[in-house]
């Protein structure tokens, strides 16, 4: 089952982490007392806290399925926290999270943890931390477990690249490259094939590789009209190159170009490229005529 997921932005943040063990045959209990036990430490010390408690899963589980955690929750800083409390201030900078919010018991949080990790497959994005739920309505609140309300975060980054392992040779794969991006109206303006160029050239032969350049002329036209360097941005490198059992399509991420540059105005015309890139290769997974890998960053 998939779920709504959001990407979204945190602000700078202190949360109060307590790292403990959860063990796989006691995890209702243990969750419990490092939940009481969050409380307990940050009342000592005076420490004022804002928002749900969190459960951020550092480590992945053991043989035997126990895991340690860190308990969190966010507070404003004090200063009389001390070490033999077992718990640490951990100031966190403004990321960017993938976010999922699940309304019901805690048997189904595996599949959605699943579910999001998919999203980012699909979606061009790859983890760049830890799990995160947070308890925005927990079993202290509600005895109904349909009424419990859990947030999931995973911080993120764009990939670098957007990229599609096709079940096709490589000629095939190319011409369905070129007739997909036509259809999303993107121009292909130029195209190199790499095996040919250095075919006479010493050195270790060359796969079938083909790089495209690929140009929206409408968001072409936005991006220069926010600012004329944006023409450093265009076109969209697209790669088509043959790999073992098929061929690979990758694209560069242009939102990860125009975060690169000081060049704020873009972020919206990156973003609506991202995401019309994303549909094309989209396309050909519901596509008859072609077998396709998951989307997945490079």
């Amino acid at each position: 089952m998939r779920y709504p997921v959001s990407i979204c932005h945190t602000p700078p943040q202190t949360m109060l982490c307590l790292p403990r063990e959860i063990r796989a045959d006691r995890v209702g209990t243990d969750i419990a007392e490092g939940m009481r036990e969050l409380v307990t430490t940050a009342q000592r010390a005076e420490l004022t806290t804002i928002g749900a408690s969190t459960i951020t899963f550092r480590e992945p589980p053991a043989a035997d399925g126990s895991t340690v955690v860190d308990f969190g929750v966010l507070v404003e800083p004090a200063p009389k926290l001390g070490p033999a409390s077992g718990a640490t201030l951990l100031l966190e900078p403004d990321r960017m999270v993938a976010r999922i919010c699940y309304r019901g018991g805690y048997r189904e949080l595996e599949s959605v943890h699943r579910s999001l990790r998919a999203w980012l497959r699909d979606n061009g994005y790859r983890a760049a931390g830890p799990a995160r739920e947070a308890y925005l309505v927990g079993p202290d609140e509600v005895s109904d477990p349909r009424e419990l309300l859990t947030e999931i975060t995973i911080p993120v980054v764009p990939a670098p690249s957007i990229a599609l392992l096709l079940d096709e040779p490589f000629a095939t794969a190319l011409d369905w490259t070129r007739k997909v991006l036509r259809e999303y109206d993107f121009e292909v303006v130029g195209e190199l094939d790499v095996r040919a160029m250095l075919h006479a050239r010493p050195g270790e032969p060359v796969e079938d590789y083909t790089i495209l350049s690929a140009c929206h002329p409408g968001l072409a036209q936005r991006a220069l009209a926010a600012d004329r360097e944006a023409g450093l941005l265009l076109p969209c490198t697209v790669v088509v190159r043959a790999v073992e059992g098929g061929t690979r399509v990758e694209i560069a991420d242009p939102e990860v170009l125009a975060a690169a540059l000081p060049l704020a105005d873009l972020l919206p015309v990156a973003a609506e490229t991202r995401r019309l890139l994303i549909a094309a290769l989209r396309a050909a997974r519901e596509t008859d005529q072609v077998t396709t890998s998951e989307v997945t960053p490079r």
